[in-house]
């Protein structure tokens, strides 16, 4: 982060009141966790769900050089520092700062939501963009209130593309980040069951993930899946758009085929894609379209597409002492739970499936645990390994369908042992995969690759 400004202007972005120091003296970047403060530092207080910033301040005060806080946590300090900004609401404060800070680059920016493949696209997206030029993206899980401000704060002057995810667990969360990002092209990958203890229901989850086409900046393009029936209700919304998929009256359409090729406008591109798959298939058309509205050519998507590296824990293929093991233990539900589940259908056999817990669904769980558990009776897995208290239904729904070859326990260190035995032999194809919560990267720890 270098913003470059004064503190007179960080007042003015965030409806601040500048109560102590100089508006000339230059500011160029803060600090909001206490355990990283260094001398000289910049303090922004802010209040999460479990912790508020501005009880440190007072520990915080003899080694900071400014500090930006909440009015009414400032009145009863008798010691401040040399420089002081008070707002209403600190978070309010850094959405405003990171949105005016966004209006002083006009490049493309893109901002992806969906219930499924945000990060995988946003990856695919990132490697088209840094093919033709130096591109400022969101790491790891800052996609939210917090993280997408933050995010936006590091775009500098020497970036030519933005691309970045927005990630949201409540009816709100998309407009009130993708406000602050005014991006000029928006990308909805699909619409299924994920944050349904929070949504409630598929519905809520379609008005969440579509508020992005409202928060687009003038003249923005919204790209989105054609194929999902959730979406198609927006083909009749009057705004510039660009779908994907495999319905002909898509604009960019995936052609069948062993390789990935794309049509558009008549022009067809062939791409040699790592980690091959239908979903990634529908990832790497959303992120081609978004490059295209950004001005890109298929030759630029071509090259970005097939340098592409897939995020960690995400689908990622591994190859320990001769068994292919593909690791997909960063987030679970319904539809990702089927979409893996299908790229292990002409995986080399023996198949052996290691499956925890999709969290957050809420009221919803058992149901969507018991027809998982019913569709693995026909897989024909040489073992099923399940993990977690939502894991009992799938595990019950499984030898009621005739299952036989299970092992479940509400913890996976039950069966760890076996598991780690199984993949070190070195034969057959492994899917591990749960909620991030799960922790199932534990399974291959240690294991030779």
């Amino acid at each position: 982060m270098k913003l470059e400004i004064d503190l007179g202007t960080l007042a003015k972005a965030v409806n601040g009141k500048l109560v102590k120091g100089k508006p000339e003296t230059s500011f160029n970047s803060f600090v909001t966790d206490t355990r990283k403060l260094k001398a000289g530092d910049f303090f922004w207080a802010l209040k999460g769900v479990s912790y508020d910033a501005h009880a440190f301040l007072p520990h915080a005060l003899p080694c900071i050089s400014g500090c930006l806080a909440r009015g009414d946590a400032l009145s009863g300090m008798s010691e401040l520092p040399a420089s002081v900004v008070a707002v209403k609401d600190t978070l309010k404060a850094l959405q405003d700062l990171a949105a005016w800070h966004r209006r002083r680059f006009r490049i493309p920016l893109v901002a992806i939501t969906g219930s499924n493949g945000k990060s995988t696209t946003k990856e695919m997206l990132k490697s088209i963009f840094c093919a033709a030029g130096e591109t400022c993206s969101n790491s790891g899980n800052l996609n939210n209130q917090f993280g997408l401000p933050l995010s936006l704060l590091e775009l500098g002057p020497s970036h030519k593309f933005g691309v970045f995810e927005l990630g949201a667990a409540h009816r709100g969360d998309i407009k009130e980040i993708g406000e602050v990002a005014r991006p000029t092209a928006g990308i909805i990958t699909n619409i299924g069951p994920s944050h349904l203890e929070h949504f409630g229901d598929l519905e809520t989850v379609y008005c969440t993930k579509t508020e992005l086409a409202d928060c687009l900046a003038p003249g923005g393009v919204l790209v989105y899946n054609y194929d999902d029936h959730h979406l198609s209700r927006l083909n009749g919304r009057k705004f510039p758009k660009l779908t994907f998929g495999r319905d002909p009256e898509a604009d960019l359409r995936i052609l069948e085929g062993t390789k990935l090729r794309l049509e558009y406008k008549g022009d067809i591109i062939e791409i040699n894609l790592p980690h091959a798959g239908g979903h990634n298939y529908y990832n790497a058309a959303a992120a081609a379209g978004a490059a295209l509205v950004s001005g890109l050519d298929f030759r630029t998507i071509k090259m970005g597409l097939e340098h592409y590296t897939p995020p960690p824990m995400r689908l990622q293929e591994l190859t320990i002492g001769g068994a292919l093991v593909i690791l997909d233990a960063y987030n679970a539900n319904p539809q990702s739970m089927a979409s893996a589940l299908k790229e292990m259908s002409d995986k080399p056999r023996p198949l052996y499936l290691m499956l925890g817990d999709m969290k957050e669904l809420g009221k919803h769980s058992e149901h969507y645990h018991t027809d998982l558990g019913a569709a693995l009776a026909h897989m024909g897995a040489e073992k099923i390994f399940l993990a977690g208290p939502e894991m009992q239904a799938a595990a019950n729904a499984y030898l009621r369908a005739g299952g036989k070859h299970l092992a479940y326990a509400e913890s996976q260190d039950a069966w760890l042992q076996e598991a780690r035995t199984l993949i070190s032999a070195g034969k057959g194809s492994f899917l591990i995969k749960a909620s991030r919560s799960m922790k199932f990267e534990r399974i291959i720890e240690g294991l030779g690759s």
